[in-house]
């Protein structure tokens, strides 16, 4: 037996399963990103949205670990409460469950065709949405081709006695054996960090007549044990609630697994009751051969007996613990305590970013969307703080101190969102998708110039106050009713941010309109400010302070609307 060639044959087809799971998830989200969006919404209702929703996604990108994954960052967030996340979890596992039924399919052996097909879709399509499904569909074709190539690359196995020997320890026909497959399914699939992996490589095996079918289930239970893992990594620095949520993933799957282990061989019969015909069933003749599609030696019927048994697991154990996620997420709590010592709240502590998202950028924009929005409200509360200071309702020297606080607070919010949505800019993006990343970056900026402003104004306000410099009444009211005006502005416009949906060219229009009117006044301010110094009716020595106030004004006003013409995406546009 050629060895290097056998190595060869599986590493190169494990390879293009993976590319084409990432190229078919990307085409995917990319066609349904905005669905993607839409349907978080459908989580604030009921545990069993939370498990359709958790179901959707994975089915959409096609890998329970990315799911669960956003569920941790969705926690950590504070988007998600940890019950809404334990039942996205539970969907997530059953969503996983449809790669075991594309692969285990005859379907696969169309693997060059749907590969044509996909090619010409994404080439010749005349919009975006059959140019990204025609990536989709490439991608399920590269997948397809690899399980092949992993199945043609094991099929000389069946002739190696060391080889065959290896496997006949885990032939399932004694406890012990299932244990030893349960755990070498552990073991594998968080090694190589995907169970969908995992699962094409049993199916393989147990197709080419490698594996016995209980052999190969105890494989696939040990699937669902080792893909906790992803989710436990992911929970490493993130605060509690997310550790809460990982931890439900790993009880929910460990237990799922200790049930079905309990009734293992009954379970195995269940599975043969749905499906008629022997998955153990090996093809011995030639006529056979032509009938099934597999070589002499292989085992037709094995690979949708393991997908049905995986789907069949997955949905039982759902069945069984949705009625205890309220049960669950007390117990995860008695696990995973809330910390006595509360630390400092920093942006890095308990922003809504989770750079496990970054894989499913559809999903990773909600999270920047809700970090902009957070850091929006910070910069309300400086130009609050400046508003009363110039109106007498705050001591101006405790309020200052306030406002240069949480200047440097969001100068690391800036930094914190601009990181992430560079690391999304990386990703594959659609077209719309890349105009946001570009926007919100952009409008981070806008933000923090904003508030730069206002710690600016702050200062030569103090400045003035130590030089005892007083403006005019004129000026001060003329002032005070500009601020007023921009305050009002500008909560206006981060409005979209709080998730209201807005009509964008009316919202941009309005805002041009704004804009222009604040703008009118404060040049009207700085020429009644020229007029009353001729007059003799407002001290010299503070029209510099004065000057200097209002050239912040105007910097103000201009980043209300750069934010406005960001968050309507009018800056830019995207790229193909």
């Amino acid at each position: 037996m050629d060895w290097k060639t056998v190595a060869f044959e599986v590493c190169g087809g494990l390879g293009l399963f993976l590319m084409g799971m990432h190229i078919l998830s990307e085409g995917m989200q990319k066609v349904s990103g905005d669905r993607l969006r839409r349907i978080l919404g459908f989580l604030t209702q009921n545990r069993f949205m939370a498990i359709f929703v958790g179901l959707s996604i994975t089915s959409v990108i096609q890998s329970s670990s990315a799911t669960t994954v956003m569920a941790v960052g969705f926690v950590n967030a504070s988007l998600l409460s940890l019950e809404q996340a334990i039942g996205v979890i539970l969907g997530a596992n059953i969503g996983t469950t449809i790669t075991g039924w594309l692969v285990s399919l005859s379907i696969v052996q169309y693997a060059m065709v749907i590969i044509a097909a996909g090619v010409l879709l994404k080439f010749i399509g005349r919009n975006e949405t059959v140019r990204y499904s025609g990536e989709a569909i490439f991608g399920l074709g590269i997948l397809f081709l690899g399980m092949n190539l992993m199945s043609d690359g094991l099929a000389p196995l069946r002739d190696d006695k060391e080889f065959v020997s290896f496997f006949t320890k885990v032939d399932g026909r004694t406890y012990s054996s299932v244990f030893i497959g349960v755990l070498i399914g552990t073991v594998a699939t968080a090694l190589v960090q995907s169970s969908s992996a995992t699962l094409g490589i049993i199916i393989a095996l147990a197709s080419q007549g490698l594996l016995s079918f209980p052999a190969a289930i105890a494989l696939v239970l040990g699937t669902n044990i080792g893909t906790t893992v992803t989710a436990l990594l992911a929970s490493i620095g993130t605060n509690y609630h997310a550790k809460r949520a990982a931890a439900a993933h790993i009880l929910f799957n460990f237990f799922g697994v200790i049930i079905v282990l309990i009734v293992f061989y009954p379970f195995l019969r269940m599975v043969d009751l749905f499906l008629p015909g022997d998955p153990d069933m090996v093809i011995r003749t030639a006529e056979e051969a032509a009938k099934y599609g597999f070589g002499i030696g292989a085992k037709p019927l094995a690979g949708v007996h393991i997908a049905l048994a995986h789907s069949l697991f997955n949905i039982t154990n759902v069945v069984i613990f949705t009625p205890l996620i309220a049960f669950l997420a007390f117990v995860v709590k008695k696990i995973v305590p809330e910390p006595k010592a509360k630390l400092p709240k920093t942006p890095h502590q308990f922003a809504h970013i989770h750079y496990g998202l970054i894989a499913t950028p559809a999903l990773g924009i909600i999270e920047s969307e809700k970090e902009l929005y957070a850091m929006a409200e910070r910069v309300k509360k400086n130009s609050k703080r400046i508003r009363d200071i110039l109106g007498g309702k705050r001591e101006a020297g405790t309020a200052a101190e306030k406002i240069e606080k949480n200047e440097e607070l969001i100068d690391e919010y800036r930094m914190a969102i601009t990181e992430f949505l560079l690391s999304l800019a990386q990703r594959s993006l659609s077209r719309e998708d890349a105009a946001k990343v570009g926007n919100y970056i952009t409008c981070a900026h806008n933000l923090e110039k904003y508030a730069d402003y206002v710690t600016n104004m702050t200062r030569v306000y103090l400045k003035m106050k130590s030089d005892n410099l007083v403006l005019s009444d004129a000026a001060r009211t003329s002032l005070q009713d500009i601020v007023n005006d921009i305050e009002e502005f500008y909560e206006s416009t981060i409005v979209p941010l709080s998730g209201v949906e807005v009509d964008a060219k009316n919202f941009l229009a309005t805002a041009t309109m704004r804009k222009k009117e604040i703008k009118d006044r404060i040049r009207a301010a700085k020429m009644g400010h020229f007029q009353r110094l001729q007059e003799g009716t407002c001290r010299g020595e503070a029209s510099m302070s004065y000057i200097d106030i209002l050239v912040n004004v105007d910097g103000m006003v201009s980043q209300v609307h750069n934010i406005a013409e960001t968050l309507t995406l009018s800056k830019f546009s995207g790229i193909a």
